[in-house]
C-alpha cells in the first residue's frame, strides 16, 4: 500500500496537515499528531502494514499490540478518505 499521489502533506510544528488535490474524492483536511504523521510518512513509499508496524516498534518503547492499534487506526482513517492505493 502507498499514500495516494493526490494527497499532499505539510508539517507545521507538531502537527501534519494532509489535503487532497487533483481527482481525489475527499474534500477536507486530515490533521495528524507526530506519531500518526510518522505512519503517514512511512506510507509515502510502497510498504505493508507489517513493515510500518515493525518500524514503529523499533522506534517506540511500547507493547506491539498498542502500536498495532495506532497503526491500524491511521490506516483505517486513510482508507476512509481514499488516501491509500492498495
Amino acid at each position: 500500500m502507498k499514500l495516494n499521489d493526490n494527497f499532499l502533506t505539510q508539517d507545521i510544528d507538531d502537527t501534519q496537515v494532509m489535503v487532497a488535490t487533483g481527482n481525489a474524492s475527499f474534500n477536507g483536511i486530515v490533521r495528524s499528531n507526530q506519531t500518526a504523521a510518522e505512519i503517514v510518512n512511512l506510507l509515502k513509499t510502497e510498504t505493508t502494514r507489517d513493515e510500518v508496524l515493525d518500524k514503529m516498534c523499533a522506534k517506540y518503547d511500547e507493547k506491539r499490540e498498542v502500536i498495532a492499534a495506532d497503526v491500524d487506526m491511521v490506516i483505517a482513517t486513510l482508507r476512509k478518505v481514499g488516501a491509500l492505493d492498495e
